[in-house]
């Protein structure tokens, strides 16, 4: 009898909490959730991690002295691209990791000292090992040849677009007449010749010679326009100081006019010892040169022995009636790195403090994410996710290994759509006790226990909660709904900060990425966590409600907080998200979400955008238009 009446007390307690939660309904006999036919492992990600592997030139000698910077923006920051993530290169000349990008995001565009590519992203254009994009395709070690070369340059590839570098180094010129706006040019026979004087060009004159030539009011050199038998090789070359360990950098503007087909042209870093011996022969190759003016970028590390470095455009052209145009020949060189972590002071984020180097950002460096929530799991709602809908944004420092330093949560509580008092915190992966600080969190229904960093007691990984009880970051709207009905005074959130410290440097493949593993704690019962689909809980969830109820978890297959039709409980999106009001289905709010979830994700993958036909306005939350 006792067992009896405890199981109808329990069911009793259950509804209650249900009646005072969020409440379905379906007064039009509309789909709703429960009708769609979500396939299985679908775990309605909007973003995927793609790995990227980014190879350098093997001209540059990357060490623990020279570690130099990459940028991942979402398209061409000179056209609004967002920076996603920035960090350094390994001694194998590599990056190796993983970015967390919309899975709409179609291309990224990364900047690195040698030139800047634009990369698509769709999945049909990698493989398991992910995007690899080799920026030293382009790169040689030969001597200037005299013969007809074959081969195509990286920018013919499909998935590549190389653009001149925009992560450019300060510092003057160390060619001199390098815009070629004064006539003063000596001759040497070949390229090998001695130069009588430094820093000044000299043409070659093995088979013809290269010309001063007006090209509309800006000088330039060019090759010349009718060759003897209709072809010509040579080019224009400069020596300049160099010493051993210095990363030079060589950039050239160069196009073609007339017919390209047999146009071919190279940039040359030749490092030299005292007494003129040649080192080694770095070069860049550009065939059939576009007719508009292309900056092509040479980098190299100057090798041991090194005192002076030839610097050499060589050409070849067989076309008469045809030329090869160069302009604004730039040198610069060597880096200046005041803090000694390896990264130039003009790409470090914090040139004066070893321990940081670069700051990486989620969702982009302007955008804010949302994370929004259904609270009564393992029951069913009313999948309207604005239980709880919390806005954030990430920065992370890494130092020059590209380790996690530190990072800043800047978060905003945007809706609290019940009356349960729910909590909200995040796992990363990782010993919670190399964590040194947690600052920012607020805290006040005494049913977190923390130990002394901030972190939670009784974890294997790192929790860390930002609040237990979401009313206190948002403030009273005079109802149990707060910002979710269009009847109920608007509240104007507030913007909070988290601030984690680790006391080690840690790698972000031990942490995971933003957001990391964000859940909520529903109305104080620290055991009832819910997380989005697909994600583990944490030690201290009460793993006897996994099954109960409409859930449908399964460790053994991974299947986490999804119903047996594979509904989740929340949903996290790298916008700031416009939520459906009170008790409307998101279904009913985003046009083609039953689309976009039914296929897997595959399709209409940027269906929580603001485009013609996505939405039905009339049911999406919007506040007041002064706020």
């Amino acid at each position: 009898m006792k067992t009896k009446i405890s199981i109808l007390l329990s069911l009793f307690a259950f509804l209650v909490v249900l009646s005072t939660g969020c409440h379905r309904s379906n007064p039009d006999n509309k789909t709703t959730m429960n009708d769609l036919n979500i396939p299985d492992g679908f775990t309605f990600e909007t973003t995927h991690e793609v790995p990227v592997t980014i190879k350098m030139p093997s001209t540059i000698n990357f060490n623990d002295s020279y570690r130099s910077r990459f940028n991942i923006y979402t398209a061409n920051p000179a056209e609004g691209g967002k920076l996603l993530l920035s960090g350094s290169f390994d001694n194998n000349n590599m990056f190796t990791g993983k970015i967390k990008v919309p899975v709409a995001l179609s291309e990224i565009y990364v900047t690195t000292i040698v030139g800047d590519l634009t990369v698509q992203i769709t999945t049909d254009t990698f493989k398991e090992d992910g995007v690899i994009i080799n920026f030293g395709d382009d790169y040689g070690l030969n001597p200037p040849d005299t013969t007809e070369p074959g081969g195509k340059s990286i920018a013919t590839e499909e998935a590549f677009t190389m653009h001149a570098p925009s992560t450019t180094r300060t510092g003057s010129n160390m060619v001199g007449n390098g815009d070629f706006e004064t006539n003063d040019f000596g001759s040497i026979y070949f390229w090998s010749t001695p130069h009588p004087v430094d820093n000044r060009w000299y043409f070659t004159q093995y088979q013809g010679s290269m010309e001063w030539y007006d090209d509309g009011g800006d000088h330039v050199v060019r090759t010349p326009w009718t060759e003897p038998g209709n072809y010509y090789y040579g080019g224009v070359s400069q020596m300049i100081d160099a010493n051993p360990g210095d990363v030079i950098t060589l950039s050239a503007d160069i196009k073609s006019v007339g017919s390209k087909n047999r146009l071919y042209s190279w940039i040359y870093l030749i490092p030299r010892t005292a007494n003129g011996s040649i080192l080694a022969y770095y070069n860049l190759t550009y065939y059939h040169p576009s007719s508009a003016w292309t900056t092509k970028t040479l980098v190299a590390t100057m090798p041991s022995g090194t005192a002076s470095c030839q610097v050499l455009v060589w050409t070849n052209d067989y076309t008469a009636n045809a030329a090869v145009y160069v302009d604004n020949v730039v040198v610069t060189g060597p880096i200046t790195d005041s803090d000694g972590d390896g990264v130039d002071d003009d790409l470090d984020d914090y040139p004066n403090d070893p321990s940081m180097a670069f700051n990486v950002y989620y969702p982009n460096e302007n955008d804010w994410g949302t994370l929004a929530y259904e609270d009564l799991w393992p029951g069913e709602g009313d999948y309207d996710f604005n239980d709880l809908v919390l806005d954030y944004h990430f920065k992370s420092i890494l130092n020059s290994s590209n380790q996690l330093v530190k990072y800043y949560m800047d978060y905003s509580t945007r809706a609290v759509g019940a009356s349960l008092i729910n909590g909200f915190g995040l796992m990363m992966g990782g010993d919670p006790t190399n964590i040194a600080s947690v600052t920012g969190t607020q805290l006040t229904e005494n049913y977190i226990s923390l130990t002394s960093n901030g972190t939670e007691n009784n974890q294997t990984n790192s929790v860390i909660f930002l609040f237990d009880n979401a009313f206190n970051t948002i403030g009273a709207s005079g109802s149990q709904f707060i910002n979710t009905k269009p009847d109920v005074a608007y509240v104007d959130p507030d913007t909070n900060q988290l601030v984690v410290t680790y006391s080690t440097p840690t790698s972000t493949d031990v942490t995971g990425t933003a957001p990391y593993n964000p859940f909520i704690v529903v109305d104080r019962d620290r055991g009832k966590e819910v997380h989005l689909a697909g994600e583990e809980p944490t030690d201290l969830a009460d793993n006897a409600l996994f099954g109960t109820w409409i859930d449908d978890s399964n460790p053994a297959t991974g299947k986490w907080y999804q119903t047996a039709n594979n509904l989740p409980w929340a949903i996290d999106l790298p916008v700031s998200f416009d939520y459906p009001v009170e008790q409307v289905e998101i279904l009913n709010a985003y046009n083609h979400f039953r689309e976009w979830a039914e296929s897997g994700g595959s399709v209409y993958t940027d269906w929580y955008e603001d485009n013609t036909g996505y939405r039905v306005q009339e049911n999406i939350y919007t506040p007041p238009a002064s706020k």
